[in-house]
């Protein structure tokens, strides 16, 4: 359903400072599965992230999703089909607006300017069923302000907000980076539960190899700006953690 043909980006043209971050990259990534993305700074992985979500455009190759060629649309015109979750919780919400307008905000994301989505009780049910599913008791408090809650309950709402719509993709750009470790497990079993039980497609950027080797259908390997390793399925299951931190030493 994601489709990537020689897809490259090349930041700072014909500067000295020219970066090729991502080069000729072909990917296919079916409808639901959950790919973990791996490599060190500047490997390329967060530009891929970028590219598909329209933040940068490429500077050659296609992006499609189905049979809608996407490269260079905006992002605004992309939230139909892509949301993503930052590393900062904080990112992407409104931390003076409460919960339940936070979620209207989201709900909002991929409607058309004339639809209106109010604050009435079926919304606020229905938000409440989606936000009790955490065992966070946030259900009982969707008035209290989006600001005031710890990292691991913002970035969990921020998930939950991402997926408000029919997504197609969820991309998560190393979303435990800032967390303790509890909270964690929390998104990272949060991701896992949305992709399979709701067949939500997932990237999710990480440096942790633990979770890397836990989480995830498949596994993408990134160095200076190409995909060096992809393992799917069986492959994937019978890594060991010695196996991908030599990959770093290579």
């Amino acid at each position: 359903m994601l489709e990537i043909k020689e897809l490259s980006k090349v930041f700072n043209v014909g500067k000295e400072d020219e970066v090729m971050a991502l080069s000729h990259l072909n990917l296919n990534i079916k409808e639901g599965e959950f790919v973990i993305v791996v490599g060190s700074n500047g490997s390329g992985k967060s530009t891929l992230m970028n590219l598909i979500l329209g933040s940068v455009l490429p500077t050659a190759g296609s992006i499609c999703i189905g049979k809608d060629e996407i490269s260079k649309l905006p992002e605004h015109l992309r939230s139909q089909w892509v949301s993503m979750v930052f590393q900062n919780p904080s990112h992407g919400t409104a931390p003076e607006l409460s919960i339940i307008e936070n979620f209207r905000l989201a709900a909002l994301r991929t409607r058309s300017k004339k639809v209106m989505i109010g604050l009435d009780d079926e919304f606020r049910k229905k938000t409440a069923e989606k936000i009790s599913k955490l065992g966070m008791g946030l259900e009982n408090k969707l008035n209290q302000s989006m600001g005031s809650l710890s990292g691991g309950q913002k970035q969990a709402l921020t998930l939950l907000m991402g997926i408000m719509d029919e997504t197609s993709i969820l991309l998560m750009d190393e979303p435990t980076a800032a967390l303790d470790p509890k909270s964690s497990n929390t998104i990272m079993d949060l991701a896992e539960k949305i992709n399979k039980e709701m067949g939500v497609t997932i990237l999710l950027v990480t440096h942790s190899m633990k979770d890397a080797l836990h989480y995830g259908n498949r596994l993408l390997l990134f160095r200076a700006g190409a995909l060096i390793k992809d393992l799917q399925g069986e492959e994937k299951k019978q890594l060991e953690l010695p196996q991908i931190y030599q990959w770093f030493n290579e």
